[in-house]
């Protein structure tokens, strides 16, 4: 056993020699790769000209990129210019030299030479025409600026010529006739919108509680009714509705209360017809110019428009 542990775990002298000349060379390594830093500087490699043409390749591409979207952008510049020049043209063939004839109308099947008086183009008055044939009816003069084919400036031109009666209610039986007459305060009763209250509101036919709790807040939301037609503004009030009180209601104009756009905060400027944003480009245009000289000057803030202008005005004073 002895003879075989000494077999494999000694070395004999050829051994020995080759084991000390192995470390010897390890050893050597060892100690080169640790000092050997000290004096091979690496040499240091210039980018510059690299980066340089990097640079100029994207300088390129950019100048690719911009001429790629400049053209496309006046491509589509000119098919949109040149769209809005066909529905100009499409909106004002045959009355471009023609001057617009303006007299009271009821624009429900009105005849199409009258359309012509009033400037409407033969396109314009077939869409109209196919409006009516498919049983559509003007019941009011804003339905008419719902027509696609008039554009609003023409549509304010329009607007004051615009007469549309009031269609009067045929009872189908007497029942209905007797339902009515059963009381007489009510029926003959007139309420001026701006004074009453809710007890009266009531005596109207056809105004229970919701209505007139609903015309109080609107009122007083716009400071006072200046017009009757102003209650198919409210929620859920139709025009049924309204022809079914009209005669029963009136309207005291002189009732209303105003706001002085001269000495006004943008807060006091809170109403129905204006939002924030108008309410204070009209503080900001008076504290930038001074006062106010004409109401009509409150345009000047180009948020104000013809149907904006024409809805607040009455609730404006200068003073």
């Amino acid at each position: 056993m002895k003879q075989f542990i000494r077999d494999y775990l000694t070395f004999n002298k050829r051994e020995r020699n080759g084991l000390f000349v192995l470390l010897t060379i390890i050893t050597l390594l060892i100690v080169y790769l640790s000092v050997s830093y000290k004096f091979n500087k690496p040499e240091k490699v210039d980018f510059s000209k690299f980066e340089k043409e990097i640079e100029q390749f994207n300088e390129s591409a950019q100048l690719i990129n911009d001429s790629i979207k400049q053209t496309n952008g006046n491509k589509y510049k000119y098919q949109k210019a040149e769209q809005e020049q066909l529905i100009i043209a499409e909106n004002t063939e045959s009355v471009e030299n023609t001057q617009p004839e303006y007299f009271n109308f009821n624009p429900n099947n009105l005849a199409n030479n009258e359309w012509q008086r009033l400037g409407l183009t033969d396109k314009q008055i077939q869409t109209i025409k196919n409006y009516e044939a498919k049983g559509g009816n003007f019941r009011r003069k804003e339905d008419v600026k719902k027509m696609y084919c008039i554009p609003e400036k023409q549509y304010l031109s329009l607007e004051p010529y615009i007469q549309i009666p009031i269609e009067k209610k045929v009872f189908p039986n007497c029942e209905a006739m007797k339902s009515e007459t059963k009381n007489p305060t009510s029926a003959n009763i007139i309420v001026e919108l701006n004074t009453a209250d809710s007890a009266q509101l009531t005596k109207i036919k056809g105004i229970g509680p919701f209505y007139a709790k609903t015309i109080i807040k609107y009122r007083n939301s716009l400071g006072g009714f200046v017009a009757k037609a102003q209650l198919l503004e409210m929620w859920k009030f139709d025009f049924d509705k309204f022809e079914e009180i009209e005669k029963f209601i009136r309207v005291d104009a002189t009732k209303i209360k105003k706001i002085n756009i001269n000495t006004c905060t943008a807060e006091e400027l809170k109403h129905p017809y204006l939002n924030w944003n108008i309410a204070n480009a009209i503080f900001s245009y008076r504290n930038k110019h001074g006062k106010y000289k004409n109401l009509e000057e409150i345009k000047k803030t180009d948020l104000v428009d013809d149907e904006t202008y024409r809805k607040i005005a009455p609730y404006l004073i200068l003073e």
